[in-house]
């Protein structure tokens, strides 16, 4: 089906709140569908009169196509336990996240009422299912052919195929034991409690291609993982299954009839698997605090957690000159590298990328460079070079001429802004026409001229005899040459009469502004660090060590090299040089004004007012961010990092993307006080407390005494025994839903001292729900 409108969700609701929904019902449930339409032509007006040339029927067949057999990877925004974690889950509901709000109530479950989702979660062991050895979660690959051919040992579901759907189609599914299915399959009138909507806002979190219109489903399991008896240190392997059910209606009852196979065959839309331990190993609160300590296991400083290696070296008055010299080295951002010179010598190089330690000091050299050797740095002191800036004047300058596309919009635009110049440089030279801007005389071009002539009384001048001239007709003297017509074109071009037309230009055509868009947006990225090499910002692994998160700082000026490097290309001569730094001013103003809006115009929405103020990047609008490269990326891929300013404000994200499956890169435009890394609202897990409790929220809007807003916890001594409520008779520990509804809402109306309605899915949900967990980190004076 067709994606759903944009929900206003994804940014009117605060950053920390969520809304629950018992479900998100489409207009029409997939399926084939038949329209047929009947027209009868009578003799009167009269509806007994008789029909004239029979009855016309037209018939029109249809599919609303919805996900039957797979739904894709791209389905699922996260999965809680995360894929191949282990950690103490025993008390954790399994549930996955979906992108698509409706995905769960797509389809039809015959025999159940409307909003009853099809798709349920199975939490299975190795020893339950059968068949699929090859796989981690004995998934079985195949057709759907295969899936439907009957078998005298597989129950399979009697699905109705849909028109678009073929025998050859691929399809992946799963065969659970018999009984084992009775004993863990939800029951019918389950359903409904084990799936629910939910709304959030996703301004904190990376841009992971999904539609982004904040609405969520979410499917729940109803059984705790499995885990080892207490005191063992063995985990317990989980497999976690988000099956169809469409098909197998008569088996999801309690006592079902199985016809005789021992096994049942199940659609599997999504699967992962976890290992659950008895005493707690990985999960958030773990992963996170481990963020706060060295390798070696001791607390982390404040200065332990800036982007920079470990100096050998303490910088102090009694370490030697040479060592506190690498000291302060390391210390500021730089690693040493290999560098050979231009005359062949082998020495070593300081390097520091754009992501340092230290608040930089801007240079002006770095945007007015024209080739790297002018970015060189050297220490006579010492006999060492820098290598920072010039490194990112190659780097721009390479990444420039590796995109055809951006290079010909730029060789383009620098071949239209020396037309229009030479163009304006004729016409100041020019004795033929009155000087550029005098109005007075008349016009300034040849063309204007032209024009004010056929303005004229021509017809009047053409029928009137011509008249004897006074004085003979002699041409005008060409204009004298100037004494020096480089610093006369150079003068020229630095004429604020030759900036102002440029930049009118720009914006207003002339050929300029075609290629003046593409050329911003590409280097707007380029200020975002998008196409640069991960070596470039991140130039030793030390620096970024496993399970580890790291501050950073950007350098406007290694921002500025690389922006000079790009635009270096297709200069040939001096007068090029200088007409690129003209134009220069204006196309960086641009790129950094596209770099602010970036992320808001990547996620659909409108951005924000960034025409005025400093420049991205500079020493008055500073641009700061993190690092993190842990476990909780990759199992959490939906983490939310929120920056707040010294006076509380959120500070916006100029960027937010995963590097590599461990490592997400933030960028915040401003210096945080504060940086919070939290569980993500449409991500955060269902379960119990301690004992099998869970604590009551409040489900009534406020009222005294206490007012207490919607879902906030009605007392810390106010809870409910959910273990209390298992199916019987199984092994494992599964809920029992129609024991927990009505108990869980007779506790209710006694905690609230009132009725409160019906306790459906969204209820149960906010009552179930274990709060995100989070971790913050606060700098002394907002730095």
């Amino acid at each position: 089906m067709s994606p759903s409108p944009q929900h206003p969700a994804r940014d009117t609701i605060p950053l920390g709140d969520i809304e629950l929904h018992d479900n998100y019902l489409p207009a029409l449930l997939g399926g084939d569908y038949r329209v047929e339409v009947t027209h009868a032509l009578r003799a009167g007006q009269d509806d007994n009169a008789p029909v004239v040339g029979g009855t016309f029927t037209a018939v029109q067949n249809f599919t609303v196509r919805a996900p039957q057999v797979a739904i894709g990877s791209v389905a699922v925004v996260a999965m809680q336990p995360p894929d191949a974690s282990s950690g103490r889950f025993a008390e954790v509901l399994p549930h996955v996240v979906l992108g698509d709000p409706m995905l769960p109530w797509e389809r039809t479950v015959e025999g159940a009422p409307a909003g009853t989702p099809w798709l349920a979660l199975l939490v299975v062991t190795d020893d339950q299912l059968v068949g699929g050895t090859t796989s981690p979660t004995r998934t079985i690959s195949g057709t759907v052919g295969d899936f439907l051919a009957s078998d005298a040992a597989v129950l399979k579901p009697e699905l109705r195929v849909e028109a678009d759907i073929g025998d050859a189609d691929p399809c992946a599914y799963i065969q659970v034991a018999a009984e084992e299915f009775r004993a863990v399959a939800p029951r019918l009138d389950e359903l409904r409690f084990l799936a629910h909507c939910r709304a959030a806002n996703t301004g904190d979190r990376p841009i992971l291609g999904l539609q982004e219109d904040g609405l969520f489903a979410v499917v729940v399991a109803n059984r705790f993982p499995a885990d080892a008896p207490p005191g063992s240190t063995t985990a317990t392997k989980n497999i976690v299954h988000l099956v169809s059910l469409e098909g197998h209606e008569k088996i999801l009852v309690d006592d079902p009839d199985f016809q005789g196979r021992m096994s049942v065959a199940l659609l599997s839309m999504a699967s992962w698997s976890f290992w659950a331990y008895p005493d707690l190993q990985a999960d958030f609160a773990d992963l996170a605090e481990g963020l706060t300590r060295t390798p070696d296991g001791v607390q982390a400083g404040r200065e332990d957690m800036w982007l920079r290696l470990a100096s050998p070296y303490p910088d102090t008055d009694a370490t030697p000159a040479a060592q506190r010299q690498v000291a302060r080295r390391l210390n500021d951002g730089y690693v040493p590298l290999p560098y050979l010179t231009r005359s062949g010598e082998s020495t070593y190089g300081w390097y520091r990328g754009p992501l340092t330690p230290v608040m930089p000091v801007a240079t002006a050299r770095a945007a007015q460079a024209t080739t790297a050797d002018a970015l060189l740095g050297y220490d006579p002191a010492w006999g060492s070079f820098d290598v920072s800036l010039a490194t990112a004047f190659e780097t721009g300058r390479a990444l420039a001429v590796a995109d055809s596309a951006f290079a010909q919009h730029l060789l383009a635009f620098k071949h239209a802004a020396r037309h229009l110049v030479d163009t304006l440089y004729h016409q100041a030279t020019s004795n033929h026409l009155p000087p550029d801007g005098d109005q007075q005389q008349g016009p300034r071009t040849a063309r204007a001229a032209f024009g004010a002539l056929l303005d004229g009384d021509l017809l009047t001048a053409l029928g009137t005899a011509p008249g004897r001239p006074d004085t003979p007709w002699s041409p005008p003297a060409p204009a004298a040459p100037p004494a020096d017509a480089t610093r006369a074109l150079e003068e020229f071009l630095q004429s604020d009469t030759t900036r102002a037309v440029l930049a009118t230009a720009l914006a207003d055509g002339d050929g300029l502004a075609e290629h003046f868009a593409p050329i911003a947006q590409w280097l707007g990225r380029l200020m975002l660090l998008y196409p640069v090499p991960f070596t470039h910002l991140v130039p030793e692994e030390p620096m970024l060590p496993k399970e580890s998160l790291r501050f950073f700082h950007v350098d406007p000026s290694w921002l500025d090299a690389l922006i000079s490097g790009a635009l270096s290309i297709g200069a040939q001569s001096s007068r090029d040089t200088l007409q690129d730094q003209i134009v220069a001013a204006t196309v960086r103003a641009a790129a950094a004004r596209v770099a602010a809006a970036h992320r808001d115009t990547v996620r659909g929405g409108t951005p924000g007012d960034v025409t005025g103020g400093d420049d991205l990047g500079s020493a008055a609008r500073p641009v700061s961010g993190l690092l993190l490269r842990s476990a909780l990326v990759s199992g959490w891929p939906n983490l939310a990092v929120r920056a707040g300013g010294p006076c509380g404000a959120p500070l916006p994200v100029l960027r937010m993307d995963h590097l590599a499956p461990s490592v997400l890169l933030c960028l915040f435009d401003g210096l945080p006080a504060t940086v919070e890394l939290r569980e993500p609202q449409e991500g955060f897990r269902f379960g119990v407390e301690d004992h099998g409790l869970i604590p009551l929220r409040n489900m009534l809007p406020p009222r005294p005494p206490a007012n207490l807003r919607l879902g906030e916890q009605i007392g810390t001594d106010v809870t409910f025994p959910v273990l209390d409520h298992l199916r019987p008779g199984t092994s494992g520990r599964i809920l029992n839903i129609g024991s927990l509804i009505p108990a869980l809402q007779a506790a209710l109306d006694a905690a609230h001292g009132t009725t409160v309605g019906a306790v459906g899915p969204a209820d149960l949900a906010m009552q179930m729900v274990k709060v995100p967990e989070a971790i913050r980190f606060t700098g002394p004076n907002g730095d």
